[in-house]
């Protein structure tokens, strides 16, 4: 489902609105690092807005010659992608919002959880590999009929 820009910027800011006073709700370990991130995402978020024109257009380029890629290839090169983003939000969940500490936090899980949290991290970044190479390829052909109608 695609969106207008005006729709995606009340919904990109509305959220960071809500971000901004979650932790008058909730304590956060680490407010310093959680506003700078929250910053860091807010003012991406407003550069991938302003500029959606050329991004479409680099996106396009760049996506053309992707394709030529074997498949598999591409679909790990996602699946890292989405791997290190589920890793970014995991981490940053418990040692910012939470205020644990990695290694204790690793130290303190049973067994189980140790293998099957990555094993479950690692299945999840592969089946994501698959979506973002069909979203991909939705895009581009979205991007191909707007360029060349």
């Amino acid at each position: 489902m695609e969106f207008n820009k005006t729709t995606r910027a009340v919904l990109a800011f509305g959220l960071l609105a809500v971000l901004i006073f979650v932790p008058l709700r909730v304590e956060i370990g680490y407010p310093a690092i959680y506003y700078t991130v929250l910053a860091l995402f807010g003012i991406r978020g407003g550069f991938l807005l302003i500029n959606e024109k050329k991004n479409e257009e680099h996106f396009f380029r760049s996506w053309k010659r992707k394709q030529s890629w074997p498949k598999l290839v591409i679909v790990l090169l996602e699946a890292l992608k989405s791997l290190i983003f589920m890793l970014f939000i995991l981490v940053f969940g418990q040692i910012v919002v939470n205020g644990y500490d990695l290694a204790g936090l690793l130290n303190s899980q049973p067994l189980g959880i140790r293998i099957v949290l990555p094993a479950m991290l690692v299945a999840f970044s592969v089946i994501l590999g698959f979506v973002n190479l069909y979203e991909k390829n939705r895009k581009y052909d979205r991007l191909y009929a707007q360029f060349h109608p």
